[in-house]
């Protein structure tokens, strides 16, 4: 079915037909009437390419994210898709693996007219290239890693994150506490902000950290095996576990039982983030929840803002966080 059908089909003409599917205001209520009711006679579907013509949008927007392979990304990804549905926009995803010139390549190429805008989760690209890329394009900037203030960010406070769950370690009586994370390579930047944190918490405690804090590649599970491994080589002695996020306390969990310590008994764990394997490992891991289907759905509502009114004032926004005990820490 084509335009021209439509038009044949409800007595009008064609340019008649295109206002109606364009929601022009000034089209008569009979004419709309009968546009209507020919479309949905011959069954007709805009196209999509034709639409964007007319509007100078596409519809789409682009999501780029570290790594997807990541429970923490993944789930973000989900409520995104989801939440862009519900406004009848689709999202073009790209995997950054924390480069450089990966992250360059994902703020440049949403600015060739292939999506009106970016929602971006930076880990290693500066401020002010970010800025400069964008030129004036949508952009809304997700986690700790950007500060801007002239685009709308969803930020999230790992310094507060860290600092609540090592607290929630102190006060289940634990004193000899070491933290694993610290990357070795890539990003640093969040890393630096949950060791900040970590420290605080200690400090304020009139604690200091039982070893120096467990060196890792990654924050994955095998990691956080690998960190256990070095610590108990280490000679050092600890009987509580901050990790960065969860998948480093799975790991770091898996590795404490091949050591033959018990978990909450000899050594508690906590996490963060509150990715959904967290619920379900033996002991149930305690964790910091981040919304992440908050994050994802503010960061929706911000592009579609943007790309309808490109005069919108920024809006800076901190994703809720609460502390979620489980059995890891629990006797």
């Amino acid at each position: 079915m084509t335009l021209e059908h439509v038009a044949a089909e409800a007595g009008v003409s064609k340019s008649s037909v295109s206002n109606v599917i364009r929601n022009h205001p000034h089209v008569r209520e009979e004419v709309r009437q009968k546009v209507n009711a020919a479309i949905e006679k011959l069954g007709y579907r805009p196209q999509a390419i034709g639409q964007n013509l007319v509007s100078g949008r596409t519809g789409l927007v682009a999501l780029a994210i570290p790594n997807f392979a990541q429970p923490y990304f993944a789930e973000i990804a989900r409520s995104a898709v989801a939440a862009a549905d519900e406004l009848s926009m689709r999202l073009l995803v790209q995997q950054t693996d924390n480069l450089l010139d990966k992250e360059r390549e994902a703020a440049d190429a949403w600015n060739l007219g292939a999506a009106d805008g970016l929602i971006f989760s930076p880990s290693v690209i500066g401020d002010d290239e970010i800025e400069s890329r964008r030129a004036g394009m949508p952009l809304v900037l997700l986690g700790e890693r950007s500060h801007l203030t002239t685009v709308d960010r969803v930020g999230i406070d790992s310094i507060a994150i860290a600092e609540i769950a090592t607290r929630h370690l102190i006060d289940q009586g634990h004193t000899r506490i070491a933290m694993i994370g610290e990357k070795t390579s890539g990003d640093q930047f969040v890393v630096s902000e949950r060791e900040e944190g970590f420290h605080r918490a200690l400090a304020a405690a009139g604690l200091t950290e039982a070893s120096p804090v467990g060196a890792v590649d990654d924050w994955t599970r095998e990691d956080g095996s690998a960190a256990v491994d070095a610590l108990v080589a280490s000679g050092d002695t600890f009987d509580a576990l901050f990790c960065a996020n969860d998948l480093l306390a799975l790991g770091a969990m898996s590795a404490l039982r091949r050591h033959g310590l018990r978990v909450p008994e000899d050594v508690a764990v906590i996490g963060v983030d509150d990715i959904e394997d967290s619920r379900f490992s033996t002991p149930a891991l305690s964790t910091v929840f981040i919304d992440k289907d908050w994050m994802a759905r503010q960061a929706i509502r911000l592009i579609a803002k943007q790309i309808q009114n490109a005069d919108a004032p920024p809006e800076q926004l901190s994703v809720p966080y609460r502390l979620i005990p489980r059995a890891s820490t629990s006797l």
